[in-house]
């Protein structure tokens, strides 16, 4: 696929944060800003991770005056201190950890310079070339690549709704949305890919999907109405209705209807900054309603005020609902 034969990889971010770094030390020669420029031009790759990484960090305002104050120590230590610091800080601003694989700089590039992304609390509807319409929930990130025979969506972390365009006036290219466990493939079609821990959630609501596990050479088919959960080997569990509700998340809200808290709290996790968390002790009682996702101190008063819980604030970024205890 032509995006992906020119995707920066980790070493190519790597420099480019590297160059980043330095030009906005405040101590950058002129010298140094044309060698940049000349990196950039050497390969497409370059210049894409820079105009990607510049993206990144026009996000997040404290990036450049904190680059420029720099760090104690000599060069090399200041270099390194901000590197380490740039690195960390266009992580958190995109929702995405640090992976700890024999470096602390680890990242999944993939997803940190994803061609669209959302942060936590964020949504985005995208247009691409052929019409499809590609609707990604929050924390997301997705690249796209197109060629003669196939239309790609490569998924690297988060949930997608895809509206597949039907081509005319030529040949017929697949839509396939590659994911970490398989390729899911399109037959004239809207449809949900999630991304979780309990593995990739695939929901058909119009015409029907195939999804090829990554081990094994058998596809499955979902028509329109069903969902289901696979992992790597294929089923997990059984195929079950798609819900609507399971996408209301595109007009900004989480529809309830007898959900355990645990899941509406799990749902409202995602889209916040910090961490929000359930006791188990409550996590079964169930709740019903139509919640905004963008009011999440509404929601959670309104649990309060319905269901015999209480909303332990450690900070805005830990919050906690308990047991109410007995009057």
């Amino acid at each position: 696929m032509a995006t992906d034969s020119i995707a920066p990889g980790g070493e190519i971010v790597m420099l480019a944060i590297d160059w980043m770094v330095r030009l906005q030390s405040g101590t950058a020669t002129e010298q140094e800003r044309e060698a940049c420029r000349r990196w950039r031009a050497a390969e497409a790759r370059h210049e894409l991770a820079w105009q990607r990484l510049q993206s990144l960090s026009e996000r997040v305002s404290t990036l450049p005056s904190a680059l420029a104050h720099g760090s104690i120590g000599d060069g090399d230590t200041r270099h390194r201190n901000n590197r380490r610091f740039a690195v960390k800080t266009l992580c958190v601003a995109m929702g995405v950890g640090l992976v700890a694989a024999g470096s602390s700089e680890a990242v999944p590039w993939r997803a940190l310079m994803a061609e669209y992304s959302t942060r936590a609390g964020e949504r985005r509807r995208v247009v691409l070339a052929d019409g499809s319409v590609v609707e990604l929930n929050t924390a997301t990130a997705i690249d796209t690549a197109y060629d003669e025979q196939c239309r790609l969506v490569r998924l690297h972390r988060g949930e997608v709704l895809v509206t597949t365009a039907h081509e005319r006036g030529r040949a017929y290219r697949s839509l396939v949305v590659h994911t970490r466990l398989g390729l899911a493939r399109a037959l004239g079609t809207r449809f949900q890919v999630r991304d979780s821990e309990a593995g990739m959630r695939i929901a058909v609501f119009e015409g029907a999907v195939e999804f090829h596990p990554v081990a094994t050479s058998r596809a499955i088919r979902l028509d329109a109405g069903r969902q289901a959960l696979f992992d790597r080997r294929g089923l997990v569990g059984d195929v079950s209705p798609a819900k609507e509700e399971t996408v209301a998340w595109t007009d900004g809200v989480i529809v309830a209807n007898h959900m355990p808290l645990g899941e509406l709290v799990a749902e409202l996790d995602r889209n916040m900054p910090g961490k929000l968390r359930c006791d188990p002790a409550i996590a079964s009682l169930p709740i019903s309603g139509v919640f905004p996702i963008d009011q999440p101190a509404r929601i959670l008063a309104a649990i309060a005020r319905t269901l015999p819980v209480q909303i332990d604030t450690f900070t805005s970024y830990w919050i906690t609902l308990r047991p109410r205890p007995a009057a």
